[in-house]
């Protein structure tokens, strides 16, 4: 009895595999091309932090493939005989490098080596098993192997090569051989684009008008009447996976319709000009010391061209079109900051 229960299961087991390796299911390959487009910022490539970006690499496998499973003789494996890598930019002459990695966290490297996604029993590099991959990706990540110069913005393209090869037994394997099915082999050369875009990624800013004080109400629900003060209030941000360039963030704010600029302050105990840092804080340094400084990091312009020479008094801050407010420092990745400036109504 129990020897026939064996039999009987073992029936059941090769009724299923049979199904599950019929001719009907689809077949696993690799595709002739592919293609990756990449975006960053100058910054980012020069100093190493963009990060690795998966793309199709070709190899998968259609709806209605034989799930992948860890037996003796099965192997997927990808070579790329490249060391290096560079992608040229439109002029010629100026390139980016790039590395390949088969995982998101850059190990293992793709380069001048045979890597296994799937090896016998003993590696499944990418947790492959027990599904039907419709893509395995390949990730990338520009780079300068040896940073001088953040690279000139600009479009830069190139192309690699990774040779998939694969076997797949659809049923069970002993001892390196697959019964009860059939063996799924290939070799496919995929010939991969490589796009790079380099591109600045410019700081954001928005800007908000609040009433501060007015002389009937004071500081308590104030109004925006003649002779009231507001402040002008930029926040700005840094969207880009880099810091920015030293000492080139500047926020330069239009005198409102109808509104001087105010030296003596908001009317709630602000100066005319403040600095508040953000989350995550922008590193930034900022002074004001006042409107004749000529040392400080606030400047004035008197002409509608901005030129930023004129030094205004309480008697000529009517006079005053745009106030330019530079900060010293490079500003940080995904950092913020808040400015303001203090204005009277007419």
């Amino acid at each position: 009895m129990r020897l026939n229960s064996i039999f009987t299961g073992l029936a059941a087991a090769c009724a299923l595999l049979f199904a599950a390796s019929g001719a009907s299911a689809a077949s696993c390959g690799a595709a002739a091309t592919s293609s990756v487009t990449l975006s960053q910022s100058p910054n980012a490539v020069f100093t190493d932090v963009a990060p690795y970006t998966g793309f199709p690499g070709g190899f998968g496998c259609p709806t209605g493939s034989p799930v992948l499973t860890l037996l003796g003789a099965n192997f997927l494996k990808a070579t790329i005989s490249n060391t290096t890598y560079k992608v040229t930019h439109t002029n010629g002459t100026n390139t980016v490098d790039f590395l390949l990695a088969a995982q998101s966290s850059g190990t293992p490297q793709l380069s001048g080596t045979t890597t296994f996604f799937i090896n016998g029993t003993v590696l499944d590099l990418l947790g492959l098993t027990g599904s039907a991959p419709t893509s395995i990706p390949i990730y990338i990540k520009p780079r300068l192997t040896t940073p001088v110069l953040a690279p000139l913005p600009g479009t830069y393209s190139g192309t690699f090569r990774v040779k998939w090869e694969w076997s797949f037994c659809t049923a069970i394997s002993v001892a390196n051989l697959c019964i009860l099915g059939k063996t799924e082999t290939g070799t496919v050369n995929t010939d991969v684009t490589v796009t790079l875009n380099v591109g600045g990624v410019a700081p954001t800013i928005s800007t908000v008008t609040t009433t501060t004080w007015d002389d009937l109400n004071g500081t308590s629900n104030p109004k925006a009447i003649p002779a009231s003060k507001r402040r002008v209030t930029a926040t700005v941000g840094n969207p880009d996976i880099a810091a920015q360039d030293s000492n080139v963030v500047a926020v330069v704010i239009a005198t409102p319709p109808n509104t001087t600029i105010a030296l003596n302050g908001d009317g709630a105990g602000g100066a005319f000009a403040t600095f508040t840092e953000g989350s995550p804080t922008s590193g930034l340094a900022f002074t004001y010391s006042g409107s004749t400084s000529t040392t400080d990091d606030v400047e004035f312009s008197d002409t509608t061209d901005q030129v930023f020479t004129f030094q205004p008094t309480a008697a000529t801050q009517s006079q005053v079109k745009y106030v330019r407010l530079k900060t010293r420092g490079a500003m940080a990745a995904k950092s913020n900051f808040k400015v303001s400036l203090a204005y009277e109504v007419k």
